[in-house]
């Protein structure tokens, strides 16, 4: 083994006596390629480079699928759980509690628009605290509370800063009085029962029978055409939803056709004011026939007069 060893060690003496000789080929190549792979401050980019592209997990796909799963849940977690929603909300929340420390909250509530609504009700349905802070009013949860009162048929709702709520409120118009078995109540144009509530106050004209309400509109606006007719109206009665029978003061009963009540209706005007009809020991009228008035009197006689006789 010695004179192997001794034949290895040759060259490297002969290297460190100084000796020089030609350069090999690998020596060559390697100082070559020295200044290629440095950059002028001394880094080695390619290699930095290199490992981080290494580094990066999506050449490791279980990897990079475990993450992409753990980050998906994490994520869908945080917005079923309704995290943001909370921060959110708890932040402005504190931020409306401290502009309400420096004046920003409810000191006024005037109310404009309610002839029928009490301002107790009306209140009651705004649900505000004392000194509550302004930003924290909703505003059109107020309006949906209001919006549930018998009477409102529309309100707004709006913050005045730095400490009022202006609320005005549009009510209903009532119309009518409809009597529907024991109940009496008040209806609208359209018909629309508004409340039971006190109806007995209002001096508006009476209605009963089924099917009144939706019926009532065209019929009063012609009454109204007829003072006579309407200064001594008891009620209107609506007979098997088909047409009206008018009550008059002194209990007697008009009877009017479904058809041309509105020619029927001027000559009961007629008949009352040129006639004296009111005055006469007639019951019931009966204006349902083209060609002759039925009277009925009080007795139970029916007494028949032709039109063409003008009664």
């Amino acid at each position: 083994m010695r004179p192997v060893k001794a034949h290895e060690e040759a060259p490297a003496r002969h290297a460190r006596g100084g000796r020089r000789g030609k350069p090999s080929r690998a020596h060559t190549q390697r100082a070559r390629r020295r200044p290629e792979s440095n950059d002028r401050s001394g880094f080695d980019t390619e290699a930095r480079l290199q490992r981080l592209r290494e580094s990066f997990p999506f050449r490791r796909p279980m990897l990079t699928l475990t993450l992409g799963l753990i980050a998906f849940g994490a994520i869908a977690g945080v917005l079923a759980g309704g995290y943001i929603g909370k921060t959110e909300t708890a932040i402005g929340e504190e931020f409306a509690g401290m502009l309400a420390g420096v004046g920003f909250s409810v000191q006024e509530v005037p109310l404009t628009g309610n002839e029928h609504t009490t301002k107790q009700a009306a209140y009651a349905a705004f649900g505000l605290a004392d000194h509550q802070p302004i930003l924290a009013v909703d505003t059109d949860a107020i309006r949906r509370r209001l919006l549930k009162l018998p009477w409102v048929a529309d309100a707004e709702v709006r913050r005045q800063f730095p400490g009022t709520i202006a609320v005005r409120m549009v009510e209903k118009r009532p119309f009518a009085l409809w009597r529907k078995g024991d109940e009496l109540l008040v209806i609208d144009r359209s018909g629309a029962v508004i409340t039971k509530e006190a109806a007995g106050s209002f001096r508006l004209p009476l209605l009963s029978g089924a099917g009144a309400p939706e019926a009532a509109a065209p019929f009063i606006d012609a009454l109204g055409g007829y003072k006579t007719i309407s200064s001594r109206l008891k009620q209107a009665e609506r007979v098997g939803a088909r047409r009206w029978d008018v009550v008059l003061a002194g209990g007697i009963t008009a009877k009017l056709p479904e058809e041309g009540w509105e020619a029927q209706l001027a000559d009961l005007e007629r008949l009352i004011t040129e006639k004296g009809l009111l005055d006469r020991d007639v019951e019931i009228i009966d204006l349902r026939y083209p060609d002759r008035y039925v009277f009925q009197l009080h007795n139970g006689d029916s007494r028949p007069v032709p039109r063409s006789q003008r009664a």
